[in-house]
């Protein structure tokens, strides 16, 4: 049986023509999503640990040599997200105004509205299945989240002047990087059943009042 992809042009529209960069990078993002498509339709069919980065390839009707230089690897294959740059971009603008929580409570707000305008909850889901049961894949997550760390840090000495390394800035983006792990995780082994943007409104809603258990 062929894997079933779904309508990558669909959701290429929605997401990559609005975004403010050059045709040739939106085309690398449009092939990114269909190569993810691809692949998470193969894991889903065979298995995660019985597909290769030749197979997907295949699949995608591009070269390994391509998905190799776009990915770097099988486990960031499941773990690139489109949304990201935007959500770095828009949580550094809302930091201007806001509080770090308030400003990325706003953010994801703004991210689950696109990823639901553009029908990819459910590929979010499936994504999250092999990121929360796949050890390779949750290595990377957990790197991908220390990296976050450190990017949000840097975000909130620019804007408040204090030195990345300062001990509260430590502590606050670790504790909002972990509400946000938890969050997804939460989502994940609870079968989805509730919305993401209340499962993460909730995470944070903890962050925000000083950690205290009412």
């Amino acid at each position: 049986m062929t894997a079933d992809p779904g309508n990558p042009a669909k959701t290429a529209d929605g997401i990559f023509d609005s975004q403010p960069v050059g045709l040739r990078e939106r085309k690398k993002l449009k092939a990114m999503n269909h190569i993810q498509r691809v692949a998470i339709a193969l894991f889903d069919e065979h298995g995660y640990g019985n597909v290769t980065i030749e197979r997907i390839a295949a699949e995608a009707e591009v070269s390994p040599s391509s998905v190799y230089r776009y990915f770097g690897t099988k486990e960031q294959i499941v773990l690139w997200d489109v949304y990201d740059p935007i959500a770095i971009k828009a949580f550094d603008d809302q930091l201007a105004a806001r509080d770090p929580v308030t400003a990325l409570r706003a953010v994801i707000h703004d991210m689950i509205d696109m990823m639901t305008r553009n029908d990819e909850e459910e590929l979010a889901q499936r994504r999250m299945h092999y990121a929360m049961t796949e050890p390779a894949v949750r290595a990377g997550m957990d790197r991908q989240a220390a990296e976050t760390e450190v990017t949000i840090r840097e975000l909130l000495a620019k804007h408040t002047g204090r030195d990345p390394n300062d001990l509260e800035l430590r502590a606050t983006t670790a504790a909002i990087v972990a509400a946000f792990i938890a969050a997804v995780a939460y989502w994940h082994d609870t079968g989805y059943r509730d919305s993401l943007r209340d499962v993460i409104d909730g995470a944070l809603v903890v962050v925000n009042r000083g950690l205290r258990l009412d």
